[in-house]
């Protein structure tokens, strides 16, 4: 069992480094979303799946899949930098959500943007303290470009 405390020990203080700060993927009022109507989709399973590719076709690291929720979540895109407050990390999110309008589906993109505010250990990623920063809306709407080129819609 004394063996068994050091290992703890590291578990405890590598655990909170591994963590990420979830998406706000719930509160829809804050944040840019930009959104595509597509009225003649195809059925969600399908559009998820294309939500996927999109996600790896933008450069985001794999995603995870909500089927529940309609949304696909990508990992964080990380690029740390040597220079204090320079880091930056982005995390795309899509959804397909039921067109309040009528027929059709609404497809939404974000990405969140966060800087690395750590000033000594700057290129150690267990050591960032990521703030949350404004949306990166041209890059969301690069994300939906993705999802809709594989669906052969022109937006």
């Amino acid at each position: 069992m004394p063996k068994l405390w050091p290992l703890l020990l590291t578990l405890l203080v590598c655990l909170p480094a591994a963590c990420s700060t979830p998406p706000l993927d719930d509160d829809e009022s804050e944040g840019q979303w930009a959104q595509y109507v597509i009225e003649q989709a195809p059925p969600r399973r399908d559009l998820l799946n294309a939500c996927e590719w999109a996600i790896v076709q933008a450069g985001f690291p794999p995603a995870s899949r909500d089927e529940t929720r309609g949304s696909v979540t990508s990992g964080w895109d990380t690029h740390l930098h040597p220079y204090s407050k320079k880091g930056v990390r982005w995390q795309g999110i899509l959804k397909v959500v039921d067109n309040p309008d009528g027929e059709g589906l609404v497809l939404k993109a974000r990405v969140l943007a966060e800087r690395n505010m750590e000033v000594n250990d700057t290129m150690n990623p267990a050591a960032a303290e990521w703030e949350r920063t404004a949306d990166e809306p041209a890059r969301a709407r690069i994300l939906m470009q993705h999802v809709l080129s594989q669906l052969h819609i022109t937006g």
